[in-house]
């Protein structure tokens, strides 16, 4: 499912941060343009660490106008707004122009970000835009904001300045994950073996991410470098209620990533043969667990992996402003599964040797 928050373009008034003449020093119009903001609905949840995540709201914007839509072109207005007032009157003034990129960046709380010493008018290019990430160690490095945390959005506008109830999507820059599991009972079958589940992580997440969120994005890159997410183990109750319960047989946790354009193979024709072809940076939930007898017997140590995409199978894309909703049910440990890794203990009982003198 895709979430957005929309914006459209009208025209009115507002204070400017940065603008230059042109290089040629010819004198710049300057064109009143009204913006009005409206959320879309996408909801509210914890994270692991037990506090709240704002998915919808806008509180600081960067507002960049570039003299054209190529790589080359120009920024010519820079202006952060440490607060947006009223949404659905936000007015500003741009540089008039016929074919014009104004971008939107939300919610970074960074008033350096693009400043004039980082992005220096007339001179910082599209291109350099489009090359600036920030860095994912962890899943915290998803979010600004202390109390209370917040995701980054992006929403651009093309086309000529001033213009006439023009609109614009800020999407979230990044996905998110949600998995729900239960592992059967399967008592009732000859030697079956349930899985009991210990622990679930989210790897091979991408260092880095853009500012540029676009969730039909599908041109393949290979992210310089990928991250494992820390291991998520018991429960935990946050500020909206619980954020997370991994739990020996039923469990539910959610996990915010950066997107991850890894590719499609059309060779995998079942979920079982996903983990065959996964490109080498494609991301991944493991779920780690034992298999437990119907005598209680620890009888192997599993480890199964499930494979993210846009399907179940061709597709290792993850796409920002998208919820990925997985639900895995578990009905005891098959060998030949490819998702599965399984190690079995041996069951023959080793004794200790006495040696008795007589």
């Amino acid at each position: 499912m895709k979430k957005f928050v929309l914006i459209s373009l009208m025209g009115l008034l507002v204070s400017i941060a940065c603008s230059k003449e042109p290089p040629s020093g010819g004198p710049v119009k300057q064109v009143e343009t009204s913006f009005s903001l409206a959320p879309a609905e996408f909801g509210s949840i914890s994270t692991r660490a037990g506090v709240a995540v704002d998915e919808n709201s806008v509180i600081n914007l960067w507002v960049l106008q570039f003299d054209g839509t190529s790589d080359a072109s120009k920024l010519v207005i820079s202006e952060y707004r440490a607060s947006v007032g009223n949404l659905a009157d936000m007015q500003l003034v741009l540089n008039q122009g016929a074919n014009h990129r104004v971008i939107f960046i939300a919610n970074t709380f960074d008033s350096s970000l693009f400043s004039e010493a980082n992005a220096p008018l007339n001179t910082y290019t599209y291109l350099q835009f489009r090359q600036k990430t920030f860095s994912i160690s962890d899943e915290a490095g998803m979010f600004t904001g202390s109390t209370t945390k917040y995701l980054r959005m992006y929403g651009s506008y093309e086309g000529a300045v001033p213009n006439k109830n023009s609109s614009v999507l800020l999407y979230r820059i990044g996905a998110r994950v949600n998995l729900t599991y239960t592992s059967e009972d399967v008592s009732i079958v000859p030697d079956g073996v349930r899985f009991r589940i210990l622990s679930v992580q989210l790897k091979n997440v991408p260092g880095t991410s853009t500012y540029i969120s676009n969730p039909f994005n599908s041109v393949v890159f290979s992210p310089p470098a990928v991250v494992d997410y820390p291991v998520t183990t018991g429960s935990q109750t946050g500020a909206s209620g619980e954020a997370y319960s991994i739990g020996d047989y039923n469990g539910s946790v959610s996990y915010y990533m950066p997107e991850n354009i890894a590719g499609v193979n059309t060779s995998v024709a079942s979920q079982h043969q996903k983990p065959a072809y996964a490109p080498e940076k494609s991301t991944w939930i493991e779920v780690k667990g034992e298999g437990i007898s119907s005598d209680g017997r620890v009888n192997e140590f599993v480890t199964f992996k499930f494979w993210l995409g846009n399907n179940l199978t061709t597709n290792y894309i993850i796409n920002t402003n998208t919820q990925y909703n997985i639900s895995l049910k578990f009905k005891g440990i098959s060998l030949t599964d490819a998702r599965l890794e399984v190690i079995r203990i041996s069951d023959i009982e080793t004794f200790q040797e006495v040696v008795i003198i007589w």
